[in-house]
């Protein structure tokens, strides 16, 4: 008999593959009372920005440790994770997929891009290419308020728990996406542009980081 979690994370696969390929498939449906929840008979399964967390802080760090045993950050994997813990539950924000999405904007912490490790920049804030290196942040627990902020000004309206750290914070807010994401494929292309898979692309590693024992 196939433990409860692992058919969890078989549907979770599931549906990302769904989302990337852009092809439907009859085992989901979209509910019509709600689009950042898609449903099963035997559950749902919550796509949304806001929430709580599917993933441990033991998986991510295991995750992590497991794909790049040797990530350019400035703490320890335990620290960092730690800090998308505190400040995802204070705003209300998943951590897990926050900490999934900063793997993804980082290349699994190896960098390689205009971002570099020293600026504790993990989503790309202020980056437009071209060697434009982005938004700089003293430490690894400002940068993760940042973008926990970042990702709070697309997912709501309500005010930061903090005080605000995130230099674009009201550029979102001045603008027509403030508020406007649910669900993290809701990011396509507002905060990557033209950023078609954004989203399938943050949650195909949220359920890869659910795999972790």
């Amino acid at each position: 008999m196939i433990r409860q979690g692992k058919m969890i994370i078989l549907i979770l696969m599931t549906v990302v593959n769904w989302l990337l390929s852009g092809v439907a498939t009859p085992a989901y449906e979209v509910s019509s009372s709600s689009r950042n929840e898609l449903i099963q008979d035997d559950g749902v399964f919550d796509l949304s920005i806001k929430g709580e967390p599917l993933a441990t802080k033991e998986q991510c760090v295991q995750y992590l440790r497991r794909v790049n045993p040797f990530p350019l950050i400035t703490v320890s994997i335990e620290s960092l994770v730690e800090y998308y813990w505190q400040q995802g539950l204070l705003e209300h924000i998943r951590p897990d997929v926050a900490f999934a999405q900063a793997i993804h904007e980082t290349g699994h912490f190896r960098y390689g891009g205009d971002v570099v490790p020293l600026q504790n920049n993990y989503a790309g804030i202020g980056t437009t290419g071209n060697k434009v290196r982005g938004h700089w942040f003293p430490t690894a627990e400002e940068g993760v308020i940042a973008q926990i902020q970042h990702l709070l000004a697309y997912a709501s309206t309500a005010e930061p728990q903090k005080p605000i750290v995130d230099p674009r914070y009201q550029l979102v807010k001045q603008g027509s996406n403030f508020g406007q994401a649910v669900t993290w494929t809701d990011l396509n292309g507002r905060w990557a542009v033209p950023g078609k898979t954004y989203g399938q692309k943050i949650l195909k590693i949220h359920a890869r980081i659910l795999e972790e024992k």
